[in-house]
Order: structure tokens, then sequence, then C-alpha cells
């Protein structure tokens, strides 16, 4: 019996639609063409007149020119410029461990595949957006950008779209209704907040009226049709011109429509209730949503908070989703953006922006204690849905009003959601921030500086890294920070260090020191890292015995306590020891119970480097799975920005692996089975790994739109012939060489012969 064949997802992180797309039938093919002809495409218009619904409908169309997929990074929430390219890799899935390469991970990422990135809401960030677009154009040919924005980004080759309002009816017009889109979508959103709602003879007057008054833009559209739960169409007109009349004294250099979306919110606005008002104020210091806990805490009263929350969800100032299974809240920036002009015209913006700093970093500092015990997947998945309201928190505390030194306590318990997230290069920019502004206890700064120094260690910035410890050594040395937690942090991110450089002697010494003073103050995340670091160090220095004994100690604290980061970690280090004793087989067991775990946390890093050693483990055996496997793995360091032969801990081993493959196989076998891993999507990957999936059949990282002769001729022009050299070397006229070259350039999507070398050079290296 056959298994049935099922549907590939696309690649990307194109959100569902929530509601129906309504007209824009002529915008969506001329964006279409645009984006056919340029490959840096901007949305320009005023907040609420669709030009992201617009940006994610034509990007959805266009998805399948785009083998590398089509990538949303929503900039709404970002007011940190220095962090937008941390920003894209976050939003592509791409985890940068490196100190200053983000920008190279992203080109490097992107000069792969042929991929369409929407930059959404780039105008307060305007410079940057434009910078790191230019940037990414210029280096990464196969790459496309879909830009929103309230001005265009003068990049050079920029095409800018002004997205209209949608038609509505002249005041002339008396008959019909849905051959106007504004109509169509103001009737659409009625009949979800008033069932069976329709435009009749009595009504039409009101709803043209309201339509043309608000000028067609989604936004107001769809904010009036919710008042119609308590309003007649008649009702609603009056109400809304009235609001609307006042409006035209109001400032004379701002454009009509920002007029009318500002009147239509200021409407809404005051059809709410006065608690409604206060709460829509307060919940606007909210970055990226947030969850009725943080609500609670933040804005006031349990109960008045839970009541105004559903009302303000009901009239759709708040929208609800469910993510890993709470319930999350956000509003349109829109009325984000008036809430807060609303609350600093109370007075009270600093109260509520201190609150909510406060309890996101009480969040951060409650994290490390979480993170391993039996709540540590809900406590990691909450902060990685908090990241934006923790990056707002962050940077209020370095502000005049704010609390700089428990921010700095915040960031210091941040280590694992920054590896875990692959935010490394974020976690340092706010670490050497606060550093810098805070005058915190010693024992917070120790911590905080240990963090720091995890972090660059792990980027590889080795001198960096010997500066946070030397100012860590400095604060225990003179006694500031002599407590036994400060400690035994100082030992433990030296031993990271002496791992990190080759010296693991040094490495079980200092965790030996570390262990301790984790241990009699409770530390058990610090202790479990520590002792797995210890593992690593023992296994490298040739103590094998000891290392298993010390994973089975890891085994035993955290059956306890419920971890499961750890104990995968450890299960991984506990693999790669016995294949070094020759075990194979149970070096294969052990790695793949610590991957099953790994599948159920976000680990990129642990997820990689469990089917790196699942390659190593297997290629005695089975030379065409390691092959797939070296190629699945890689296709994992690579969405990192890292490579396996370039990491201390995998350097080796992965050489040695690759070497003895490419010495049984032939090249064309050795390239086709790396190649199938390579094109796995990471749950294919798992599958693989685990086991649970046989091996795919071999194909190509990607493939190819170009001929058997196209691809010669491809080849030659990165040896960079000319066309007639091209003709000579293939014995064919030079106008056919001519003709091949140019069929290349279109095919590709390239505008140059270095572009055809950089593909060529590209796609030799995964391959070969």
């Amino acid at each position: 019996m056959t298994r049935p064949t099922q549907q590939r997802r696309p690649a990307g992180n194109l959100p569902t639609d929530l509601t129906s797309f309504v007209g824009r039938r002529a915008e969506c093919t001329e964006l279409r063409r645009l984006a056919a002809e340029s490959r840096l495409v901007t949305l320009t218009g005023f907040g609420g007149v669709g030009k992201t619904r617009l940006a994610l409908r034509t990007a959805g169309e266009l998805r399948r020119a785009f083998p590398g997929g089509v990538w949303l990074v929503e900039l709404a929430a970002l007011d940190n410029p220095a962090l937008l390219p941390d920003t894209v890799a976050t939003a592509i899935g791409l985890h940068v461990q490196s100190p200053d390469s983000t920008l190279g991970a992203l080109i490097d990422h992107f000069s792969r595949r042929g991929t369409m990135l929407i930059l959404d809401n780039c105008e307060h960030l305007i410079d940057s957006c434009a910078t790191l677009s230019a940037d990414l154009l210029r280096a990464c040919p196969r790459l496309h950008v879909l830009a929103t924005s309230r001005e265009a980004l003068g990049v050079l080759g920029e095409v800018t779209y002004p997205v209209p309002p949608l038609p509505a009816p002249p005041e002339a017009a008396t008959t019909g209704g849905t051959e106007w889109d504004a109509v169509t979508l103001f009737l659409d959103r009625a009949r979800v907040a008033a069932p069976g709602f329709e435009l009749t003879a009595r009504n039409r007057d009101a709803v043209f009226g309201i339509c043309r008054g608000l000028g067609g833009i989604p936004l107001a559209l769809e904010l009036a049709a919710v008042r119609l739960r308590g309003l007649s169409p008649a009702q609603l007109f009056d109400r809304l011109s009235d609001h609307l009349h006042l409006l035209t004294s109001g400032n004379r250099n701002a454009l009509e429509r920002q007029r009318t979306l500002r009147g239509c919110i200021e409407w809404s606005y005051q059809l709410c209730t006065v608690a409604e008002r206060d709460l829509w104020a307060r919940t606007s210091v909210f970055a990226g949503g947030f969850e009725l806990e943080a609500a609670e805490a933040v804005c006031g009263d349990r109960a008045a908070v839970l009541d105004g929350v559903l009302s303000l969800v009901d009239k759709s100032v708040l929208t609800r989703e469910a993510r890993d299974g709470a319930a999350r809240y956000s509003t349109l920036e829109s009325l984000r953006h008036y809430g807060l002009e609303r609350l600093r015209d109370s007075g009270l913006s600093a109260q509520v922006l201190g609150r909510h700093q406060d309890y996101y970093f009480d969040l951060a500092i409650r994290s490390e204690a979480e993170s391993a015990t039996e709540i540590q997947r809900v406590s990691m998945d909450r902060l990685r849905r908090e990241h934006a309201n923790l990056q707002s928190a962050f940077e209020f505390g370095l502000g005049a009003g704010g609390r700089a030194d428990r921010g700095l306590r915040a960031a210091g318990h941040l280590r694992e959601h920054w590896i875990g997230i692959g935010a490394l290069a974020e976690g340092r920019h706010w670490l050497e921030r606060l550093l810098g502004a805070a005058r915190a206890r010693p024992a917070v700064r120790a911590r905080g500086l240990r963090t720091a120094a995890w972090l660059a260690t792990l980027q590889g910035d080795l001198p960096a890294t010997e500066s946070f410890l030397a100012q860590l050594r400095a604060l225990v040395d003179t006694g500031e920070a002599a407590d036994q937690v400060s400690v035994a942090l100082l030992h433990e991110a030296t031993g990271n260090y002496a791992m990190y450089t080759g010296d693991p002697e040094v490495t079980v010494r200092e965790c030996e020191l570390a262990l301790p003073g984790f241990e009699a103050h409770g530390e058990l995340a610090s202790a479990l890292g520590t002792r797995i670091l210890l593992q690593m160090a023992l296994s490298r220095a040739g103590d094998a015995d000891r290392a298993m004994r010390v994973h089975a100690s890891c085994m035993e604290t955290t059956e306890t306590s419920g971890d499961r980061w750890y104990r995968s970690y450890s299960l991984w280090q506990a693999g790669l020891t016995r294949l070094d004793q020759g075990n194979a087989a149970a070096a294969i067991d052990l790695l793949r119970t610590g991957l099953r775990l790994k599948t159920q946390l976000t680990d990129a890093m642990g997820i990689a480097l469990c089917i790196e050693g699942l390659a190593w483990a297997t290629a005695g055996t089975d030379r065409r799975r390691a092959a797939a496997l070296l190629g699945a793995a890689s296709a994992r360091w690579h969405e990192m920005g890292l490579h396996a032969a370039d990491l201390p801990h995998t350097a080796d081993a992965h050489i040695a692996c690759e070497a003895a493959l490419r010495q049984t196989m032939s090249h064309e076998e050795f390239s086709r089975a790396v190649g199938s891993g390579l094109g796995m999507p990471v749950e294919d990957a798992l599958a693989f790994a685990l086991g649970d999936a046989p091996v795919t059949p071999p194909a190509p990282v990607e493939r190819s739109p170009l001929t058997k002769r196209e691809h010669e001729v491809a080849h030659l022009v990165a040896r960079g012939l000319s066309n007639r050299n091209i003709a000579e070397e293939l014995i064919i006229a030079p106008r056919t060489a001519e003709a091949h070259v140019e069929h290349i350039l279109v095919k590709l999507g390239f505008g140059s012969r270095a572009q055809i070398a950089a593909w060529v050079a590209d796609r030799d290296r995964l391959l070969g």
C-alpha cells in the first residue's frame, strides 16, 4: 500500500488571512508587474490605507517564483535601528553567532536561493531600512524586497507604488453599491459585526455617505463597520459626519487623508467608555502585543482589565490570537500610536511605562531559575513571544526615567534566551549599553559581565571575551563581588573561554571551582550548564569514564527537576564520548534521544549539533546516509551563519568525517547524497535523523532552471571567457553563445556576468 503524498508547505512565514481580502485587483496586477521589473518595490501611503495587506496578498501570489521563500519582517514594534539586521535574521529563522557578521550572514543566506523579503512599516527606521536594503540587494542578485512605508526609502533602483484608498461612491451615486470596493469592504465587515446586515434602498445613502466620508480608507471602514452592532447606518453616518466636520479646521499642513484617518480613530475613541479609553491608552505601551497577565500587572485592577480587554476586542480596538496555546492581544499601529498620545496627554506615561519595565524585567529575572524546571518550555516560549516588549523595557530602562540597574540584572539572566533564539549580537548590544549606564550592585554587574563573556565566546569574539573576563576578575579580586555566586560565575565563564581556545584541562579546573558556589546557592541552571561544560572538557581531555559519570549525574538531576534543555545537551555530549570510544551504536542512541528532546524546544544550535554528531556516528556503517546527514546539518548551520568546519567543538570531527566519506564514495555519489540533505526542510531533516523516515531520493540542493548546455556556458562565463571565447571552446557560433548567455541571465534573474559567476561558485561549493 502506498503512503499518501504530503503537500510540502511553501517556504516563508506569510500569515494566514483572518478576514477576506476585498478588491485591489488592479493594484495586485500592477505590483506583480513592478516586482518582475524591479528588485525593490516600496508601497507608500499613510497609516491605515492597506499597504501591509496589499503587500502580503501580492507576495502570496508571487510565492512560487521564490524557492527560498517569501518572508515577512514586521518592524512596527522595533524602535532601535541598530537591531534591524538582527530582526531580519530572526524573522527568517537565521541564527547569527558572530559579533559583527549579521549583515554577512544575511548576504550569505540570500545569495543562495531566490527570496522575497517584505519589510513592513519602515517609516520610523527609514535610513536603516534604506541602507540595509541597498547592501543586501547589491550583494544578493536573487533577492527581491517589497517594502511598506509612509515615504520612499530613497534607494537607487527603487520603484515606489502609492497605495490609493478604495474607490468610494461619488456624491451623485444613488444606486448600485458593490461596484465600489469601499462599499464591498464595509458590507463584508458589517455582516461580521451585525449578521444579516444587507445594503437596502433605505440604508444605501447612509452607507454611501459613510464610505465616502471615510475616504475609502480600509482601517476607517473596518472600525466604522463594527459600530453597526449598536447603531443604525443613519445614526453611524450622522455621528461620523459631525465628527469629521469638526476636523476640517485642524492641521492644514496634514494631508486630508491623514486627518480623515485621525478623525476616524478619534471618533472610535469617543465611542468608548471612560474606562475603555483609559485601558486603550495604557495597553498602547505594549510592543508586539501582550497577554492578559501582563495587562493586569501593568494597567491596573485585574477584574477591570479583564472586562476592558474583552470590550476592546469586541470593538475591534484589540485583536485576539492564540500563540503557543496562550491568548495574545494586539492592536493596529495607528491605534497604538494614538493611544500613546492620549497616555502622554494624561500625564501617566512615565508611570505606566515604569510598570511595563518592571513587569518585563521581573519576567526576565525569573526565567533563568525556571529554565531548568518542568515549566522550562513555557518560560522559554513566553520570553520569545515577549521579545519586543523586552526590547522596549530595556530602551526605557536606559532613559532618564528608567532603571538601568534593574535592566542590567534582567539582561544578565537572559543567557539561554539569547542563545536559544540565536540573538547573540542583540544580547551583547543590550548588555554593553547597560553595563555602561548602570550603577548596579557588584553582584549584578558580575552576572552581566559573565553573560556578555559567554555570548562573545560563542560568537568567536575572543578579544571581547577577554575584556569582559578582565572586568569580572577585577570585581572579584578587589572584593567588590566576593560572594560565592559571583566567584562561581567568573570560574564558569573562564572555563568556557578555555574550552573554545583549546585548553580542556583548564576548563576542568575552572568548572570544578565553579560548581560548589552554584550548588550552595540553588543556581540549578548555572550548575547544570557547568556540569555539561565539565563533561565536554573531560571527554576532550581523554577522561571518558569520568565524563560519563558527570553525564549520569546530569541525567539524575534533570529527571528530578523536569529540565529538557540541559538534559539534551548532556545526551549530545555523551553520544560523542561513546563515539570516541568506538561504540557507534550507543552514540547513535544517545544522540537520537537528545535530538528528540530538542524537537520539543526551540534550539537551532542543539539540533545542528545532534544531526552533525549522527553523521559522524553513521559514517562507518552507512556512507550515503552519513553524507545526507552532513548535508542536513550543513543546512542548519547555514541558517545560523555558521559552518561546522569553523567551530572548535565540531571542526576536527567534521573534516575527518567528510574526508573519509569522500575517499570511499565517488564525487557524484557524495555530492548527490549531501545535496539530498541540504534540500531537506527542518521537519524532514529531523525525521530522517531520528530514523523515522527513509533516505530521500538524492536530489540537488535546488533544481536548476538551466539546460545542460546552459550549465556549460555558465561555467565558462565563471572562468571569465567572453562570448567569442565561449563560442570557440564549444565550437558554436558567436551569436549562439551570446543567445545562451542572454537566456541564462533571464532565467536566473541576473543583470551581469559577474552574478552568473557568483551563482556557479555558490552552487559548486554546496554540491562539491
